[in-house]
């Protein structure tokens, strides 16, 4: 909604004052803050789980999951990190959006299993 807006504290050099922000400056924060820490927390697990090989061990390590804990608000970010470096987010996805695009006989193709996802994103409106 245009025209929202809410009180926030200033700086500390005047903490007893508060200004009028945008509700929309306050969600591209939020984006922002999320986008930040799905970037960590893909740092890190990458870094915990690149001598793994079993797909179980990926999915529940507990990076993977603080990421499908960050809810459909990760979704944008999941979708453009598909399209930039194919990964196995296909479990998180599942987990979001309580849905599954790809063909059951494309199981363990990364490359269909990726288009599937991405067709559904832009069918969507994430992408």
């Amino acid at each position: 909604m245009t025209g929202e807006i809410t009180l926030e504290k200033t700086d500390a050099a005047a903490p007893d004052e508060w200004v009028e922000k945008p509700i929309t400056a306050k969600k591209e924060n939020e984006s922002a803050r999320i986008e930040r820490k799905f970037q960590l927390l893909v740092k890190e697990w990458r870094e915990e789980t690149s001598h793994l090989s079993s797909m179980t061990k990926l999915v529940m390590h507990p990076k993977y999951q603080n990421i499908i804990g960050l809810g459909p608000a990760v979704l944008p970010i999941l979708f453009r990190e598909l399209q930039k470096s194919p990964d196995h987010w296909f479990w998180a996805l599942s987990a979001i959006t309580e849905e599954d695009p790809t063909n059951p006989e494309d199981a363990g193709d990364l490359r269909k299993m990726t288009d599937a996802w991405l067709k559904w994103a832009r069918e969507k409106g994430y992408l």
